[in-house]
């Protein structure tokens, strides 16, 4: 199994969590997909704050992150923007809030965590295992 094909598999039932409120969608927290990421690759990404995005008011409310992966002997860069889903008056927690959006989303786009986006209709963790199949052939 590749790395890539690891990273496509779908996050186990148990980490799913749903967020509160009106907007009832799935989540997987910080620190959980951190760790999958620490145990799917070789080595942890890099992560780099590229811009930090503020409002009309000068209080920061997100973040362009750059993350550096080696996924099956390829270096793979993501841009992804973080955002601070409640911005409060403390631009380091709301800084610290927006990076933590961005990992996810920099983690999505290697496959990690994408299902939760796509749900009924995600198809990339078959589709990568059919490739390897015709592959191997």
């Amino acid at each position: 199994m590749t790395q890539l094909q690891d990273l496509a598999k779908r996050i186990p039932a148990s980490y799913i969590k749903q967020k509160p409120g009106g907007f009832a969608a799935d989540y997987c927290s910080h620190g959980d997909i951190q760790q999958m990421l620490l145990a799917k690759l070789d080595t942890p990404p890099s992560q780099e704050v590229m811009q930090i995005i503020r409002n009309a008011e000068g209080q920061v409310n997100g973040v362009v992150l750059r993350m550096v992966f080696h996924i099956d002997g390829d270096v793979v860069v993501i841009d992804e923007i973080g955002e601070c889903d409640r911005p409060g008056p403390n631009d380091g927690l709301n800084t610290k809030n927006s990076v933590s959006d961005g990992i996810k989303r920099c983690a999505l786009r290697v496959g990690l965590g994408l299902h939760l986006w796509c749900q009924e209709t995600y198809v990339l963790d078959k589709a990568l295992n059919k490739k390897e199949d015709t592959n191997a052939e």
